[in-house]
């Protein structure tokens, strides 16, 4: 070989060593583009929904009484992995959730199965072991701090986080986020590739909700009326306070109730707002309307009427009054609730008057609180009426209303005569403070200003003097009225079931706060069937402590504070704040009480009980009485009809 070959040959390898690295480079590129990248290729472009924050419900101090716990949903692409053991036994380690479960949702034919719904556990590190084939992605799921404390008013969510029940299902549209979306690509070993060119529509958290009810009012309402319950071995029991000038709901609470967390464990009956959508015959609450009526045909209070009983109404019943009298004013007659002049004033005014103020006072329409999901009641026309009606109506049979009616036609006295809509949402606020909605302000004058006078002194001399004395606040004045009426029991009137009442408000100048309760079958041996032994107390104890923490409440006539059996504010926080220590209390024996009583002596424990099985009187617990447990502990009871 000559020395030029040797070098020309040195060349060619140079040369062909270029040519293949050339080639190396064009077939990488092409490998990248066609393979890894992609991009034309559908399964290389995706789209990731991005899930928004439901909106959060914030009491009248901003409180929050909802909250948006993190949680994840953790899905697998089956045909994507190459060992399902393996894979199987990492994700039970990260989660916790047994290996079995997840065993039994894998399914190799399916292209996509969700193994794991709102878990707390991120596994974010098992990506770098399986990339595309597992997905993880950010979820929340609603939490109610307070519990059973505002759970008929709020409701809550199912499983997709939509509201169902409550202020979540009727505001949901507000609530509820928006979804936004990425799209982005992968490569062909499943890695993201970064493209700040692809679209992106970012998320919108849902609005907050601002209520006008106020957490320690509720705290407070709540612990009195169960107190009450177990007290009078009554089956329930129900309160609103509200501002009567303005209609603002500050506190609504029935007993028994349930916890918004774990619904399934509750009846559905005690998930609903009562106050809203049970109706009762309001009984002697309901004889204000006759009175108001007689005031505006112009019969003088202090007209006096023969209430020597019984009176024979025309041959069809005779009427009795609970305690005799011989002669009665039209103001002594509301104080002491006498049927017999009740019934005579209604005569003179004649059926169409009453009808006409009952309806003016809103019976029988929905107080538009919630159209939705509120009843009206029911108050017949009066072309309906039997003979007996007129014996029945004025004394507040015959008809049916819900409380907040009730509630609602005695903040139009306490006002000066205005019908108002009730509500208790102020405020709906975008996360940017937008205002979607304030609530509309309706109000309708139903009586004239001096009718209205008259009517809350009348109500102040029923409370001084008459059937309201347990409900007086020292150095207050307060109007109101007690009642009591017969519970309806197989299509008849009991004469051992009752469902007792007082509606009240203060001062009676310059009324700041009305309150209604209703005790439902309380006894009768003990004589707590009457209002004014179980539902006027219950007021009194109720405002007392709203009194001595509340500094805005104002009197002309005394700045007084009241001793109350329950105004330490570590009392008061009890029910609003869950103690940062675990706290003990003794199991009680619910065996052979009725199912709403058992409930009821459990949740003043802070128990949480539910009914496995039957219904009627328990006959076993899960734990027996006396042994020391913790708050909040579940408590398994079963019952049957004896």
């Amino acid at each position: 070989m000559t020395k030029n070959y040797l070098k020309f040959k040195s060349r060619i390898r140079i040369v062909s060593t270029l040519v293949m690295c050339v080639w190396l480079v064009f077939i990488y590129k092409l490998f990248t583009i066609q393979i890894i990248d992609r991009v034309d290729n559908p399964q290389g472009m995706k789209v990731e929904m991005i899930k928004g924050k439901r909106g959060n419900i914030f009491d009248a101090s901003g409180s929050s009484i909802t909250q948006n716990l993190t949680f994840y949903n953790i899905g697998v692409h089956p045909k994507k992995i190459a060992n399902k053991e393996i894979f199987l036994r990492d994700l039970s380690n990260c989660t916790g959730t047994d290996l079995g479960i997840y065993n039994s949702k894998f399914n190799i034919a399916k292209s996509y199965i969700q193994l794991e719904k709102k878990t707390i556990k991120n596994c974010e590190e098992l990506k770098s072991s399986y990339g595309s084939a597992i997905v993880i992605n950010q979820d929340y799921k609603r939490y109610y701090p307070e519990e059973n404390l505002f759970g008929q008013i709020v409701g809550f969510t199912n499983v997709d986080d939509i509201g169902i029940v409550g202020l979540e299902s009727q505001y949901n549209k507000y609530l509820e986020p928006k979804t936004g979306s990425r799209v982005f690509k992968r490569n062909g070993f499943g890695k993201r590739i970064a493209d700040p060119t692809l679209a992106y529509e970012a998320p919108e958290n849902g609005s907050d909700i601002f209520l006008t009810m106020n957490k320690e009012y509720q705290a407070i309402l709540r612990e009195e009326l169960i107190d009450q319950v177990e007290k009078t071995e009554a089956s329930s029991a129900m309160g609103i306070i509200l501002n009567p000038q303005t209609g603002e709901i500050v506190s609504m609470v029935s007993v028994p109730d349930f916890n918004p967390n774990n619904p399934k464990d509750f009846e559905t009956e005690l998930q609903k707002n009562r106050l809203l959508l049970d109706t009762i015959e309001p009984g002697s609450t309901f004889k204000v309307v006759t009175i108001a009526a007689a005031l505006k045909s112009d019969i003088n209070p202090m007209k006096e009427y023969n209430v020597e009983g019984p009176y024979n109404f025309h041959n069809i019943k005779m009427i009795e009054d609970s305690e005799p009298n011989s002669v009665l004013t039209v103001k002594e007659i509301l104080a002491y609730s006498s049927n017999i002049g009740t019934i005579k004033i209604a005569e003179s005014l004649g059926k169409d008057k009453i009808y006409n103020q009952a309806k003016e006072f809103g019976f029988g329409s929905k107080t538009g609180l919630n159209p939705s999901s509120e009843e009206s009641g029911i108050v017949y026309e009066t072309k309906k009426w039997s003979k007996s009606s007129m014996h029945s109506f004025p004394l507040g049979y015959e008809l049916t209303a819900t409380p907040i009616q009730i509630a609602m036609a005695y903040a139009a006295i306490a006002n000066g005569g205005f019908l108002l809509k009730p509500y208790m949402v102020d405020q709906v606020k975008k996360s940017d403070n937008t205002i979607l909605k304030n609530e509309k302000r309706f109000r309708k004058r139903i009586l004239s200003q001096s009718d209205a006078e008259i009517l809350k002194d009348m109500l102040a001399y029923t409370v001084e003097n008459g059937s309201g004395k347990k409900a007086k606040l020292a150095g207050w004045d307060v109007s109101g009225k007690t009642g009591t009426s017969k519970k309806i029991i197989n299509g008849e009137y009991s004469e051992s079931e009752f469902i007792s009442s007082f509606v009240g408000f203060f001062p009676k100048d310059d009324p700041q706060l009305l309150g209604l309760i209703i005790i439902d079958g309380a006894s009768a041996s003990s004589n707590y069937h009457w209002g004014s032994m179980s539902a006027a107390p219950v007021f009194q104890s109720v405002m007392k402590r709203i009194i001595n923490i509340d500094s805005d409440i104002t009197n002309k006539k005394s700045n007084k504070k009241l001793k109350t059996k329950n105004s330490d504010p570590i009392l008061i926080q009890k029910n609003i704040k869950k103690s940062q220590n675990i706290e003990m209390v003794d199991m009680p024996n619910v065996i052979g009480k009725n199912v709403n009583s058992a409930f009821m002596t459990l949740a003043k424990k802070g128990l949480n009980p539910k009914i496995v099985s039957g219904m009627g009187v328990i006959i076993s617990q899960s734990i027996d009485a006396g042994q020391k447990i913790e708050k909040g502990t579940r408590i398994e009871l079963k019952a049957e009809i004896k």
